[in-house]
């Protein structure tokens, strides 16, 4: 199947809600192409649906071109990292000083997700218009769609909290300044209704070509459901891919692999996003490998258990082996465009390491992994020990079977507790853009983050709030229907 490029997606900006970033919630006329004349044929369904995935590729969701940051800058809200850059206001969440009207990830979160989210309306609103097409293909198309509504309004649930619950498209007469934020609870009702048709809709392969397939959907769930701490029913979710003897998705042999240099057709990859260079490309190897600005603390390196190759796979230390400097990772002789960071640390995972690009652009194109099979293990450990199976040996099984993969090989654990789990997930997923919700789902950001610096003199971050306030241009326009979220009234 085609793979899903920037450059087709251009393409597809549908007819759909158009949304502002000053006015989410605005609609744009249904003009162009005219609705009438489209959806006759299998293939404007399938543009259509691309168009579904077409926010995915907002650099703050994963990557993109001519960007001086990615998605990967996540990290650095949480005590995984810290951040020098002012890219997309993620310095100054960092520090806990952002408001209403800071910009960046607060304000685009929001719009980008509501974009994505109206995309899939419009598509799940006419997909059965069309005429002729295998019943199989539609309710794959209908399950993609359903897999990335839900994907956008979890991401928004754990941001924002209460959200406007929109399933369909906007029209002209619709009174949307009187759409109530609806509770989370009933926003992750209507997630896992959207999930379980997903599941019962996606063909069960594995996962290759940039489309959702049934195990991005089963462990999507499986991670919503641990977000709401609904344990027993997030054990039970993960099990039923772990436990299918048909399960098509396995550890790689490779660890680092997965991020860079083995990422095709790999069986532990679960749902990412796809980019293929020159014409789909990003500037990671520039941005975390040369420019350095997003980094690791002491704390994550300390994390690390002794031995665990996992640490030397993630993080660059003094000496090692780097392509910006014959003598290694150090200050004297680089030609990397950034100075190496106070921590004397820099970022590995993800980078080419034959890449010295010193300040020139890359035309890099790793996929930007969102789900892979390690995380579900280790979410369905969590979910049996928070859910009190923690001694069920297929739980420890799982955490093992991550710390005993290909290339990692570190000792078993002979059982489980909450701090080993934390832990194993810490250091397995570092870098990959998942710490902060950890934090903030297990509700220990507000002791966590305070006690990380983030810059050499040794200043504390401030931690300001468990949700994103809602952007202030947002609220200008609901202000008499939604009150802003707690700590910043």
């Amino acid at each position: 199947m085609k793979k899903i490029y920037v450059k087709t997606m251009v393409l597809l900006m549908l007819g759909t809600l158009v949304l502002s970033c000053k006015k989410t919630l605005d609609t744009d006329p249904l003009s162009n192409p005219n609705t009438a004349n489209f959806w006759k044929t299998e293939g404007e369904a399938n543009k259509a649906l691309i168009a579904c995935y077409s926010k995915l590729k907002e650099p703050i969701i994963s990557n993109g071109p001519s960007q001086s940051g990615n998605f990967l800058f996540w990290e650095a809200l949480s005590d995984n990292a810290s951040n020098t850059s002012n890219y997309e206001s993620f310095d100054i969440v960092m520090r806990g000083d952002h408001n209403s009207a800071t910009t960046g990830i607060v304000s685009k979160s929001f719009t980008f997700g509501f974009q994505g989210i109206a995309y899939c309306n419009y598509f799940m609103a006419n997909i059965d218009r069309v005429p002729s097409m295998a019943e199989a293909t539609r309710n794959r198309m209908k399950g993609e769609a359903l897999f990335l509504r839900a994907f956008y309004y979890n991401d928004l649930a754990q941001l924002y909290g209460d959200l406007p619950l929109i399933l369909k498209p906007a029209s002209l007469d619709d009174d949307f300044k009187n759409t109530p934020r609806s509770p989370k609870a009933d926003v992750v009702t209507q997630i896992l209704k959207d999930l379980d048709l997903a599941i019962s809709y996606l063909p069960a392969t594995a996962y290759t070509d940039g489309r959702a397939v049934k195990g991005s959907a089963i462990a999507l769930k499986t991670r919503v459901l641990l977000n709401n701490e609904r344990f027993g029913e997030a054990a039970t979710a993960a099990w039923s891919l772990i436990g299918d003897p048909a399960n098509p998705f396995q550890l790689a042999d490779s660890y680092s692999g997965i991020f860079f240099g083995n990422q095709a057709n790999n069986k532990e990859i679960m749902f990412s996003v796809q980019f293929k260079a020159p014409d789909d490309y990003h500037s990671l190897d520039q941005v975390i490998g040369g420019r350095m600005s997003v980094f690791p603390t002491v704390e994550l390196r300390n994390a690390y258990e002794p031995n665990d190759p996992r640490r030397k796979m993630t993080i660059f230390e003094a000496n090692d082996p780097w392509a910006y400097n014959p003598g290694g990772f150090k200050q004297t002789g680089s030609t990397a465009e950034g100075q190496i960071p106070y921590t004397t640390m820099a970022f590995k995972k993800w980078v080419n390491t034959a890449i010295n690009n010193a300040s020139g652009a890359t035309l890099s194109d790793q996929h930007m992994v969102k789900i892979r099979y390690a995380d579900l293990l280790l979410m369905y450990a969590e979910a049996m020990f928070e859910s009190g199976q923690g001694a069920d040996l297929r739980a420890l099984k799982a955490l093992n079977d991550v710390r005993g993969r290909q290339g990692v090989n570190m000792p078993a654990k002979p059982a489980l507790t909450r701090e080993i789990i934390r832990n194993e997930r810490r250091v397995e997923l570092a870098f990959e853009g998942l710490r902060y919700n950890d934090l903030i789902r297990w509700k220990i950001a507000a002791q966590v983050i305070p006690l990380v610096p983030y810059d050499a003199k040794g200043t504390k971050r401030k931690f300001k709030s468990y949700l994103f306030p809602i952007p202030l241009g947002q609220m200008d326009i609901m202000r008499n229907v939604w009150t802003q979220n707690p700590d910043f009234l």
